[in-house]
């Protein structure tokens, strides 16, 4: 009996010490969770993220209807995730353990070979694609006076599928442009650059750190698309090292910071003068570059200062030739190619842009229309058919 009720003390013993011992982990984990929120709450809120390239969630006003409807909770937690003290580091922790682990990829971008990180393709939202596709047949029908080209630019999933991960899960991207470029018979004539990119391969056709393609990709795209477009190119040019220090979107998302890439200006020789007008704030300027980027954190932004919804360029070319561009953001480096060849380009960005753009064609005598995506985007476009629509 005596050694029954010794085994019982020294079990109620140990219980006691397990129970102590979790009390003793537990006080300062809750402490730790305790001050983090206190911080949170009381220190000053950050409004942008320079490591993630956006704006960060602040806190929410407390409200009845956000109370009821669940909302204020949701931007709460936002907040808190947003707002927690150290957050950019313990990003970069966490994605250092993941790699340790072997992990392929981080917030959507795969992280390749050679310092390359490359964003995984979205999938496509078809209902958009087939509404994109039918305005731009039909937006060619009804103006057959005018010659009209359309280039998809595969991205560096595809180009760059050596820099891949192994195994990693990515689509077709030449058969999506096969299937686009046969539902376009009998709309815009379509001109294929995936060759041509594919042959430079070994190059800087994309940033390492950002979805974008390179001045040289864009190089190599324009000179596959010159006979289409009617265009001899020959020229010579100037080519200005403007960063060698730019951290693109896809180094914000995943929190990789391992490489930094350059970003070079392509100016053609001899350069035709030219007058740059933004619609949307009226500003007038004499080049396609804007320096100040170079002072923020998106060095890409160089060209043009970033996307807006109309942007008109007059040069002193005299051969009555005048473009209009639909686009996406690969257009902004793509379009210093352009200019010893027109006497007017005209870019329109869809996602912004609301007027109607029958009258601008004829406003402006249009006489040659590029669409110009890079393929995921075009993907998932939503706001080209609603443009290409908006007269009628």
């Amino acid at each position: 009996m005596e050694q029954q009720e010794a085994r019982r003390r020294s079990r109620s013993l140990f219980r006691r010490n397990d129970h102590s011992n979790a009390i003793w982990v537990c006080i300062p984990a809750l402490a730790f969770v305790l001050i983090c929120t206190v911080v949170t709450v009381a220190g000053p809120a950050r409004s942008y993220s320079e490591s993630e390239n956006r704006m960060l969630a602040q806190m929410p006003a407390v409200s009845r209807d956000a109370l009821f409807d669940g909302s204020w909770f949701a931007g709460l937690e936002s907040a808190f995730a947003d707002q927690f003290p150290g957050r950019d580091s313990w990003i970069a922790a966490k994605l250092r353990f993941d790699c340790f682990f072997g992990a392929q990829q981080s917030s959507g971008v795969y992280l390749g070979k050679e310092g390359y990180l490359i964003q995984q393709p979205s999938d496509p939202n078809e209902a958009a694609l087939t509404a994109n596709l039918e305005a731009m047949k039909a937006f060619c029908k009804d103006h057959l006076e005018t010659a009209m080209y359309v280039t998809l630019v595969p991205n560096a999933v595809t180009v760059l599928a050596d820099k891949l991960p192994a195994n990693a899960p990515v689509p077709d991207q030449r058969m999506q442009l096969d299937e686009i470029r046969k539902k376009l018979q009998g709309g815009p004539a379509f001109v294929d650059v995936c060759d041509a990119l594919l042959a430079h391969r070994e190059e800087a056709l994309y940033y390492r750190t950002d979805h974008h393609w390179t001045s040289l990709g864009a190089r190599y795209g324009f000179e596959a698309m010159a006979p289409a477009l009617k265009i001899q190119p020959g020229k010579e040019y100037r080519i200005y090292t403007v960063s060698d220090s730019f951290e693109g979107t896809l180094a914000a998302r995943s929190g990789c910071h391992i490489a930094q890439d350059r970003v070079q200006l392509y100016v053609p020789q001899p350069e035709p003068d030219y007058k740059v007008v933004y619609s949307d704030s009226g500003a007038i300027c004499a080049s396609l570059y804007d320096r100040t980027a170079l002072e923020a954190r998106d060095h890409y932004t160089v060209f043009f200062g970033g996307n807006h919804p109309r942007i008109d360029i007059t040069t002193t070319v005299e051969n009555q030739r005048r473009l209009l561009i639909f686009k996406d953001s690969y257009a902004n480096c793509f379009v210093q190619f352009l200019t010893p060849y027109f006497e007017q380009i005209i870019l329109v960005d869809p996602r912004y842009y609301y007027d109607d753009v029958s009258i601008l064609m004829k406003q402006n005598q249009i006489t040659d229309v590029l669409f110009l995506y890079n393929l995921d985007t075009f993907l998932g476009d939503s706001s080209l058919s609603d443009v290409l629509g908006a007269g009628e």
